[in-house]
């Protein structure tokens, strides 16, 4: 068993960090976590709930929010302060990223283990070389001897790829968390309601902008019990989880299909 950080970062979505708390401890069993949940929207009314502290080990408060992605840059420096040292591995967090069960925690921290890696994550866009950053595994060491890495003033999903492939550092896709994005063209799709895909039933993980679904966050629940194939949050719903997994997974399989500008261009490492 090891000893992992979950540094768990929120600006606005208080009520999603609520059930992403409550999922980690009813239903991550095989490693000991260390939970920090580190905000910077109390000053903007968003304000987190009573109930959600005794879930937590640590709460960070900023007296203030830089921005959309520096605010997401100040929220992993700041944290990086308070992960403690006997934590070989951290679990980078947004708090609408909901995941059921820790098996892919255990699986991915071993290929870290064997392969010498300092980074997992899935690919974000399929056609260059990136990272995405609302789910990650890293390794503890690395980011707090390289704080740089969360220095990103734009798209953090390339930044973090190009300074990992700058200091030959090597990083793994979590492939149960792919497909994440259509091309660019591609502006809806079933189950990729903006292009994107928020529900991975291959990881057990919903990743919804409540603001993307017709019944919010009822809608991102059933999703939920769909990929965890469990009842966890009751909902008024009657639709199948067996059928609904399997659309998921069919729509995903079918998004491969679509041209990607890669396919047609030698593919660029990353982007500036």
């Amino acid at each position: 068993m090891d000893k992992v950080c979950v540094l768990i970062r929120v600006y606005n979505r208080v009520e999603d960090l609520k059930y992403c708390l409550e999922i980690i401890r009813a239903s991550w069993k095989l490693n000991e976590y260390h939970v920090i949940v580190i905000a910077n929207g109390e000053k903007d009314g968003y304000i987190i709930e009573e109930d959600c502290k005794k879930n937590v080990d640590q709460l960070i408060s900023l007296p203030t929010n830089t921005g959309h992605f520096t605010g997401n840059s100040q929220l992993l420096l700041e944290g990086l302060n308070f992960i403690p040292d006997d934590c070989a591995y951290t679990i980078i967090l947004e708090a609408d990223t909901w995941l059921y069960g820790d098996e892919i925690v255990s699986k991915y921290i071993k290929k870290l283990k064997d392969e010498n890696a300092v980074w997992a994550s899935a690919q974000f866009f399929s056609y260059v070389s990136n990272l995405a950053t609302d789910f990650a595994i890293v390794n503890t060491s690395f980011v707090k001897t390289h704080p740089e890495i969360f220095t990103f003033s734009g798209t953090p999903e390339y930044y973090v790829a190009n300074y990992l492939n700058k200091h030959n550092q090597k990083f793994i896709y979590i492939k149960e968390l792919m497909p994440i994005n259509t091309p660019r063209y591609i502006h809806k799709f079933p189950y990729a309601p903006t292009g994107r895909f928020f529900a991975f039933p291959d990881g057990k993980m919903v990743t919804h902008h409540i603001e993307s679904l017709k019944r919010g966050m009822d809608e991102k629940k059933f999703h939920f019990n769909v990929v965890a194939d469990t009842n966890y949050f009751k909902v008024d719903n009657q639709r199948s989880y067996y059928w609904t997994r399997l659309k998921m997974r069919l729509f995903m399989a079918l998004s491969y299909l679509f041209p990607y500008k890669g396919w047609f261009i030698r593919e660029k490492k990353s982007y500036s």
